[in-house]
């Protein structure tokens, strides 16, 4: 699909008639016919040109502008709720032409006070250059000259600190995919130097953004059990400070579109020690977030986190419901590139696991299948192993024993030469290759439960796979079965 495509299916109805208007009138135009057809319908290319009749010069053209408008609508209608604090900031320059020198003065120093409060670095810069240059002829010229000075090291500070920030979303992501010691490292790295940076300043935001680094590691890099369980009250402590900080600055545009984070950090921790009660909770507020977030590309990182312990939670309580809630408004509105590796990777696992628990092992293969098609995982040999793993396991149950073998022989060639992390890898194709063999029904059965146990029990550490996967009787059965349904 198309970016005009695309994106006129996700414009709300208010947006949409604001862009009907705007490029057309509501006339049935060229236009018009676009967007009333594109929004009702998938359409090819040529099949709208022939609608037109118009060639493909002119439709590539008339394609280009709606891109345009539409750009211009939604740049609009992004929330900026600290946006009249910026309008005076953009004033400021002119304070220097002023007629009245005290009135200047003591419009910045108010404005320096708002500044300050939502520590905007970058927009006291102006403020105290200003400042300084209206006290040029007095001994105030310094004083204001050093606070200018002391702000543009502190929003290169803090601009770096959200650049290593965007950088650690990014490395954890792939490092999800890889399990690499180089990978971990470079998280490693990143945590210390925002920890440096937050040294040597006093701030709130750096604050929240080392503390969401810090959180994001802890539970999602570490994620050991039992000391998770030991730092709950330095975890909430901290959660309860990133709130205090969310609703005292509640005009800051960086906090308004972060401040759902807790909420799903409380998830994932509570989930991942095992404290299901207030896992429940969180998912609940947490879920509420999701459609809106979903639109969302920027924060397709936190929600692929959120998803992931959703299956973590369906594995600890059974429950099918709280699974596939909300899954036709997350599979409708999340928008992935296949460039965002991990989230893209990810969001095709969550709904393949969302298909296999829902037993349409078809859809789970299908699914699986696509994303191996859309995207090389060559690069990610422990994804790349887990997905063809789950495909060859959709193909046992639906007794495609061809399209299963034929999976299991590419991996054994790739893991030949491979070391001890494969193990697991080895024991779980040593299962499937035993579901497929003839034998006795009930001692086949019998033979791959202990197998399943024995594969679970050993199948633990950094290099675990299919942590995702919970094989009931009813599953087991349909593997070993050899009259499938």
């Amino acid at each position: 699909m198309d970016v005009l495509n695309k994106t006129i299916k996700k414009l709300s109805e208010e947006e949409y008639q604001a862009l009907l208007m705007q490029v057309s009138g509501k006339k049935k135009n060229k236009p018009f016919v676009v967007l009333e057809t594109t929004r009702q319908r998938d359409i090819a290319d040529s099949e709208m040109m022939e609608m037109l009749q118009v060639n493909a010069s002119t439709y590539y053209t008339l394609k280009s502008r709606l891109n345009s408008k539409i750009a211009a609508i939604l740049s609009k209608s992004v929330q900026n709720p600290i946006s009249s604090l910026m309008d005076e900031v953009t004033r400021v320059p002119a304070n220097l032409y002023g007629n009245n020198k005290d009135f200047s003065i003591r419009a910045l120093k108010e404005l320096e006070k708002q500044l300050i409060e939502y520590d905007l670095s970058a927009e006291l810069i102006i403020v105290y250059k200003t400042l300084a240059q209206l006290h040029l002829y007095n001994e105030d010229f310094s004083h204001y000259d050093n606070l200018y000075k002391k702000h543009v090291a502190f929003s290169l500070a803090v601009s770096k600190a959200e650049g290593l920030f965007y950088q650690f979303i990014l490395r954890t992501g792939k490092y999800l995919l890889t399990k690499s010691t180089d990978d971990y490292n470079a998280i490693i790295d990143i945590k210390r130097e925002i920890s440096n940076i937050c040294e040597l300043y006093d701030s709130h935001r750096l604050y929240v953004i080392y503390n969401i680094v810090r959180l994001y590691h802890m539970i999602t890099i570490e994620n050991s059990t039992e000391g998770l369980k030991a730092k709950e009250l330095e975890v909430d402590g901290i959660l309860q400070e990133m709130n205090r900080i969310f609703q005292k600055y509640h005009m800051d545009t960086f906090y308004q579109n972060i401040k759902f984070i807790s909420e799903f950090i409380y998830f994932e921790y509570y989930q991942l020690t095992g404290n299901q009660v207030r896992a429940d909770y969180y998912h609940d507020k947490g879920i509420c977030h999701i459609e809106d977030l979903c639109g969302k590309h920027f924060m397709s990182f936190h929600v692929i986190r959120f998803l992931e312990s959703k299956i973590e939670k369906y594995l600890a309580d059974g429950n099918i419901d709280k699974l596939m809630l909300s899954h036709d408004q997350i599979i409708q509105h999340l928008d992935i590139d296949t460039n965002e590796a991990y989230q893209f990777v990810a969001f095709k696992r969550y709904v393949a696991v969302c298909k296999f628990y829902q037993r349409d092992f078809n859809g789970a293969a299908r699914t699986m299948n696509d994303l191996r098609n859309q995207v090389s995982l060559k690069q990610y040999l422990m994804t790349d192993i887990e997905c063809k793993l789950f495909q060859a396991l959709q193909y046992c149950i639906l007794g495609e024993d061809g399209l299963c073998m034929q999976i299991l022989s590419s991996l054994k060639r790739q893991i030949r030469d491979q070391d001890a992390e494969f193990e697991s890898t080895r024991q779980f194709i040593k299962i499937l290759k035993s579901a497929l063999k003839p034998a006795d029904y009930r001692k086949k059965v019998k033979k791959i439960t202990e197998m399943w146990n024995d594969f679970q029990k050993s199948n633990h550490g950094q290099y675990a796979i299919l942590k995702y996967v919970k094989l009931d009787e009813v599953t087991i059965r349909k593997m070993t079965n050899p009259i499938k349904e």
